[in-house]
C-alpha cells in the first residue's frame, strides 16, 4: 500500500488478515436469512480473487527465487518448509500461472472474481495445442458466457466449442500425449491404477490379458476356485508383470519388491500362525521410527504392511535378503567408485523409512536418488556415513554445493551402529 509516496510493504495483507479476524467476530446466528445468503456469496467471490492473489504471488515468488531463504530449491518447497503447504498445491498453482500468462483477459476476470477457479481449471484443462490461439482470440466469449451458466453445463459448451475449433480431433502423434499411466499409493499400502492406452496399446493389452486369465480361469474350474472376472484380470495381468520382469535379463539381480521386517515381529507372526489362540499377532507401529531400531512391516518406500503379507512374500517368492546387525562390520572405508553400492542405497533408504532426507519433499520413492553428504568432487567419500537419499531434482539442483542442501539427516535417522549385509538367494 502506498502512502505519502512511501511503498510500505504487506500493509495490505495485514489489514486484510485484520479483515478475515472481524468476519469471525460476527455471529452468524445473528444475521438474517436473507443477510447470511449475501454474506455466503460475497465470500465466495473473496475466495476466488483471493485464490488468483495467491497464483499471481506464487508466481512472483518463483521468479525471485524465494526457496533460497531457506536452502530449498522453488517456492514450492519453501512454502511446505514454512507453512506447513502440500508441495503439491503450490506446483498447481504454478501451472496456473504459467498457462495465464498467455491468457491476459481470463488473468483479469479471474482477478475480479468475474471468472472463478473452477472455471479457470477447466478452461485449462480443454487447452491444448491445436485450439490455444483459438482460445487466445475466445476470451472474451468465455468471460462473458461461462457466469451466466451452471456449472454443470459449461463441459457440453467446452466440447461444442472445441468441436468447431479443431473439428479433426487429435491425429495419431497427438492422441500418444494423452497416453500415460498413473499410480495412487491409498491407505493401507493399495494401489489405484489410471491409465489411457492409443488403439494398437489397448488391443495388445487385452490380448495379453484377457489371454492370460482365460488360462486361470480353465485352471481354477478344475481345481473347485471361485474366481471373479475382475480378480483373474488382475492376477493375469500380475502374473505378466512378474514373469516379464523376471525374464528381463536387463534387471540383473534387482528385486520386485523390497520388504523390511524386523526380526521378532517375523518369528512372533510364524508363531500366531502355528497357534492363533495362545500367540497374539505383534503390534507394528504405522509410524515406525526411523533408523534400524524398533518393531518394522513394511515396504521400503515406508507403506506400512501387515507382516502376514511378509511371511507369505517369504514363503512364496525367490528372493535375495540383505541383513543389517549392529556392530559386527565397520562400514566407514572408501570405494574407488564415485556410485554408491546398491546395498548401500537400500540401507539409507531405510534408515529414513523410504523418503528423501529434505523434510519436506514429497517426490516419490523412485525418484529418489543417493547422494554424498560431502559431495565426491570435494573429497566426500563414497562410504555409508557419507550417503543419504535426495529427490533427482534436489541432487541436481544442490549439486557440489556444500551451501545448499544442508539438511542434516539427524541422530535418530543415521544412527551410529556399523549393520552389515549379507546377500542370499533362497
Amino acid at each position: 500500500m502506498a502512502i505519502g509516496g512511501v511503498l510500505h510493504s504487506n500493509d495490505d495483507v495485514e489489514q486484510l488478515s485484520k479483515a478475515v479476524d472481524d468476519c469471525f467476530l460476527t455471529p452468524l446466528s445473528c444475521l438474517s436469512l436473507e443477510e447470511l445468503a449475501e454474506r455466503l456469496i460475497a465470500i465466495e467471490d473473496i475466495s476466488n480473487r483471493l485464490d488468483a492473489l495467491r497464483v499471481q504471488t506464487i508466481a512472483a515468488g518463483e521468479a525471485a527465487d524465494i526457496g533460497s531463504l531457506a536452502d530449498q530449491r522453488n517456492v514450492a518447497n519453501y512454502l511446505a518448509e514454512q507453512t506447513g503447504a502440500d508441495p503439491k498445491a503450490v506446483r498447481a498453482d504454478q501451472r496456473v500461472a504459467k498457462w495465464l500468462s498467455d491468457f491476459p483477459d481470463f488473468a483479469n476476470a479471474y482477478q475480479h472474481g468475474t471468472l472463478s477457479t473452477e472455471h479457470i481449471d477447466l478452461l485449462r484443462r480443454k487447452d491444448n495445442e491445436r485450439v490455444h490461439g483459438q482460445m487466445i482470440d475466445d476470451q472474451q466469449l468465455f468471460i462473458k458466457l461461462f457466469p451466466t451458466l451452471a456449472f454443470r453445463d459449461l463441459d457440453a459448451v467446452m466440447e461444442r466449442w472445441l468441436l468447431g475449433a479443431d473439428p479433426d480431433g487429435a491425429a495419431p502423434d497427438e492422441q500418444a500425449k494423452e497416453c500415460g499411466l498413473s499410480l495412487k499409493v491409498l491407505p493401507g499400502g493399495m494401489l489405484k491404477i489410471d491409465g489411457t492406452l492409443d488403439p494398437l496399446m489397448a488391443a495388445a493389452f487385452k490380448t495379453a490379458v484377457l489371454a492370460e486369465a482365460e488360462k486361470l480361469r480353465a485352471q481354477h474350474k478344475v481345481e473347485g476356485i471361485h474366481s471373479t472376472v475382475r480378480s483373474r484380470n488382475l492376477e493375469a495381468l500380475m502374473t505378466l508383470i512378474t514373469t516379464g520382469f523376471a525374464a528381463d535379463t536387463c534387471t540383473g539381480a534387482k528385486t520386485l519388491i523390497n520388504i523390511v521386517i524386523d526380526q521378532d515381529t517375523y518369528e512372533e507372526t510364524l508363531d500366531w500362525l502355528e497357534d492363533p489362540n495362545s500367540n497374539p499377532l505383534p503390534d507394528i507401529n504405522i509410524e515406525p521410527t526411523p533408523g534400524f531400531d524398533g518393531r518394522k512391516s513394511q515396504l521400503i518406500d515406508g507403506t506400512p504392511i501387515h507382516p502376514l503379507y511378509a511371511v507369505a512374500a517369504s514363503v512364496r517368492a525367490v528372493f535375495r535378503r540383505l541383513v543389517y546387525d549392529p556392530g559386527t562390520r565397520d562400514l566407514q572405508y572408501s570405494y574407488d567408485s564415485r556410485s554408491f553400492p546398491e546395498w548401500i542405497a537400500t540401507l539409507t533408504r531405510i534408515a529414513t523409512n523410504g523418503k528423501s532426507a529434505n523434510p519436506i519433499c514429497d517426490a516419490p520413492f523412485h525418484w529418489l536418488q543417493t547422494d554424498h553428504i560431502q559431495p565426491h568432487s570435494r573429497n566426500g567419500e563414497t562410504e555409508y556415513n557419507n550417503a543419504r537419499p535426495l529427490s533427482g531434482a534436489d541432487n541436481g539442483w544442490r549439486s557440489n554445493n556444500t551451501k545448499r542442501g544442508t539438511w542434516p539427516m539427524g541422530e535418530p535417522q543415521w544412527p551410529n551402529a556399523n549393520p552389515t549385509h549379507i546377500d542370499q538367494d533362497q
